[in-house]
């Protein structure tokens, strides 16, 4: 009689770890994407140049190589975190490009629908 229950208790724990790793995930998801929307938004503030295309290539194979062989690491959560930012960095010129050509409400429209499709 036992057996079942204990067996269930297991299940549910199982149930239980895997809600909270999924949890974790789209929490962290959520902050990088949230930073590289911050970063973003202060280069196109600061009407940061675009990066030339050996420094974009390096920053972000760079960047992959190091997160990749930090993932069992604290530091691979930093790596991570520097390289949504260098992503950010480089969306925001293209988004003043965007601006600058009248094009505010197709950024707003991509935000909103974005957005809603999360």
């Amino acid at each position: 009689m036992n057996d079942p229950m204990v067996s269930r208790s297991s299940a549910q724990a199982s149930v239980l770890q895997t809600n909270k790793v999924l949890r974790n995930t789209y929490a962290l998801l959520s902050m990088t994407l949230l930073w590289s929307a911050v970063v973003a938004a202060f280069s196109m503030a600061m009407n940061l140049p675009r990066p030339g295309l050996i420094l974009m290539l390096v920053g972000f194979y760079g960047l992959l190589f190091l997160t990749e062989k930090n993932r069992n690491n604290s530091m691979g959560l930093v790596f991570t975190f520097l390289f949504t930012g260098f992503l950010g960095y480089t969306t925001g010129p293209i988004l003043n490009a965007y601006v600058g050509a009248g094009m505010g409400d197709v950024i707003v429209t991509a935000l909103g629908g974005t957005a809603l499709a999360s």
